[in-house]
């Protein structure tokens, strides 16, 4: 409709409603100014990241197949993890696999309490309200390269958690997050960060390892967990979203997380569809235990 009545008011004359060449002019040029600003600027916006992303990548979205990282990377924390959602194939996909910057993203979480038990199949529904009862919650979220912080937020509260179901009790579906630039054309994203933990700042040089925050509960979230993803530029709205080979991990099938689906009637991940391994560099998926191989300790200097 707005192309419409752009070529419209383009191509009459203005004698035809009485107005003089001279003004009739400059409403036109004032219209393609306002035209462009609220419609070509936003298509732009919106378009070109897929286009380029496109073009770059031979027309098609990067894949573990199209796709090589330009740092090495580790795991965002210590300890054993589980991937609750995201994954490097077709199906598995973090939020559907849609465009943008989450395609590639991960979720990551503790199923089990210090001590190795897991919830009873019939408390899965039922989980704690408190957050401060979740195994993740507090842990440490460390850096996953070499890097500068170029964003973060540190002031959302937690949301509210119950039955796994959705809340955010913010403005930010991120809630608290820190985002780093590793090189050029790589930056990792990491949200839903505990109110207050963020230790670094906007500028901060960090070192692979160095602890940058602690999981919260921030945002849009089900229960507390860190959302996880890596991108190609620090705006999350034109970045798209890049796959990430973790090096020198551990990982294996989660007998938390099938017990878990089964609990609930989902359908739980094949083992060996969920992992793929190139050397010493490991693509990961839902329903796995993962975690750094070499120990390492956290830095929080």
């Amino acid at each position: 409709m707005a192309l419409g009545v752009f070529l419209i008011l383009m191509f009459l004359d203005g004698r035809a409603f009485d107005v003089p060449s001279i003004v009739w002019q400059i409403f036109q040029v004032i219209f393609v100014v306002l035209f462009i600003n609220s419609v070509v600027y936003p298509l732009t916006i919106l378009f070109f990241p897929t286009l380029y992303m496109f073009i770059r990548n031979g027309f098609k979205l990067p894949t573990i197949e199209t796709y090589t990282n330009k740092s090495d990377y580790i795991l965002p924390f210590t300890g054993k993890w589980t991937v609750g959602n995201g994954g490097f194939r077709k199906g598995e996909y973090h939020s559907g696999g849609r465009f943008g910057s989450e395609r590639n993203a991960y979720d990551f979480n503790i199923m089990e309490d210090e001590d190795g038990t897991t919830p009873d199949d019939d408390e899965w529904g039922a989980l704690p309200t408190n957050v401060e009862e979740y195994p993740c919650y507090g842990k440490d979220v460390i850096a996953i390269a070499d890097g500068v912080v170029v964003k973060i937020s540190n002031n959302h509260p937690d949301s509210r958690t119950k039955n796994l179901q959705a809340y955010c009790d913010t403005w930010s579906h991120r809630g608290n997050y820190v985002m780093i630039k590793h090189n050029d054309s790589e930056y990792s994203l990491t949200v839903h960060l505990m109110p207050g933990s963020v230790i670094v700042k906007k500028g901060d040089k960090v070192k692979q390892g160095q602890v940058i925050a602690r999981c919260g509960n921030s945002g849009n979230c089900t229960a507390p967990h860190i959302h996880f993803q890596l991108q190609s530029s620090k705006n999350i709205f034109l970045a798209y979203s890049l796959p990430i080979a973790f090096t020198n991990i551990k990982a294996q099938e989660s007998p938390a997380h099938k017990a878990f689906c089964e609990a609930l009637g989902r359908k739980p991940v094949i083992f060996g569809d969920n992992i793929h391994v190139v050397g010493n560099k490991t693509y990961i998926g839902r329903g796995l235990d993962v975690e750094n191989m070499n120990n390492i300790k956290a830095d929080s200097d």
